[in-house]
């Protein structure tokens, strides 16, 4: 499902990207081996999902190590799409990441003031007071350390399962490209954690002086890229929408398509780092919520396309023919 659309949106993705670099005030360098390495290492940890799952449902029979070697061969079609989505994958998580280190030198943060006012509104107080909790306070920062590992871990398992889940990766591709790599230029913004560097004012020095250690020193190593107009894994700052709170909330749609009960502690887990983000500092509650809208839109438009294109030659079958 929508296999031509995958490489249409890193086209569109590289496009962007490559215009921004040549209206830059100033070059970004384009790291793409980190990212692609990355990549490659979620590929190399998915195949050995495969083998995995291929052992546990062999061992029981009578010739298991027969059994295995066929199934294993059964599964090379599997493992050389999961290496394509890999590689388009590193790409587009590339350009992202090119893109996202351009903000300051295309237009700069001018939308940080109008998010903390509107958060203010929306919530009486900026949110971040509300959210925080010396008893979620662990919570919060071991979900936001493991988000890399879940959502990227979850993307090796759908690349990997016997079911055809395209239509989900596709989903992620978008939600990054046209909610990231786009959309972060709609309205650029750093994030309460970076508010008085840019020199907006003290608003959030409360924040940042009461904040978890760790994520003071994660703002200090991309802050430290920022002011050097570098490009590594993981720079770039850019707020709104959260990608943290977007592709959470598509990993509630994955963990219902692998098996439906873990959709569940996924929209808790969605749900945490939503409250996280805006008690860190790392995000607005708005960019959070942008985000959710986004991610459940493509992903419930998309999964409503498969479901249609799978109804249609059953409906085929089924229904008699006109007179």
């Amino acid at each position: 499902m929508f296999p031509a659309l995958r490489y249409w949106l890193v086209a569109v993705q590289a496009v962007f990207v490559l215009s921004l670099a040549a209206v830059s005030a100033r070059p970004i360098p384009f790291e793409f081996s980190r990212p692609m390495s990355a990549a490659l290492m979620i590929w190399a940890a998915g195949f050995f999902y495969l083998l995995a799952r291929v052992f546990i449902s062999t061992r029981r029979e009578k010739l298991p190590l027969s059994s295995y070697r066929e199934r294993v061969r059964a599964e090379n079609a599997t493992v050389v799409k999961a290496f394509g989505y890999a590689l388009l994958m590193g790409l587009a998580i590339a350009l992202h990441g090119w893109g996202k280190s351009m903000i300051p030198h295309v237009g700069g943060y001018w939308a940080d003031p109008m998010l903390a006012d509107l958060d203010h509104q929306l919530f009486g107080q900026d949110p971040w007071q509300l959210f925080r909790s010396d008893l979620l306070q662990p919570v919060y920062a071991q979900a936001y350390v493991c988000w890399f590992l879940i959502t990227f871990g979850t993307v090796g398992v759908l690349a990997f399962s016997k079911k055809d889940q395209s239509v989900l990766i596709t989903a992620y591709l978008a939600i990054m490209i046209i909610g990231g790599t786009i959309g972060q230029y709609l309205l650029p913004s750093a994030g309460p954690i970076f508010y008085e560097r840019l020199g907006l004012g003290a608003r959030f020095s409360e924040l940042v002086a009461t904040n978890d250690p760790t994520y003071g020193l994660f703002a200090d190593y991309l802050w430290q890229h920022y002011r050097a107009g570098g490009a590594n894994l993981g720079t770039g700052i850019s707020a709104m929408p959260s990608m943290h709170v977007t592709l959470a909330v598509w990993t509630v749609f994955a963990a219902h398509a692998i098996w439906r009960p873990l959709a569940v502690p996924a929209a808790l887990y969605a749900l945490t780092i939503w409250a996280a983000s805006i008690a860190s500092g790392w995000h607005y509650a708005l960019d959070g919520l942008v985000g959710s809208v986004l991610a459940i839109a493509i992903c419930a438009f998309m999964l409503r396309g498969q479901a249609k294109t799978q109804a249609g030659p059953i409906a085929a079958t089924i229904l008699p023919e006109p007179a």
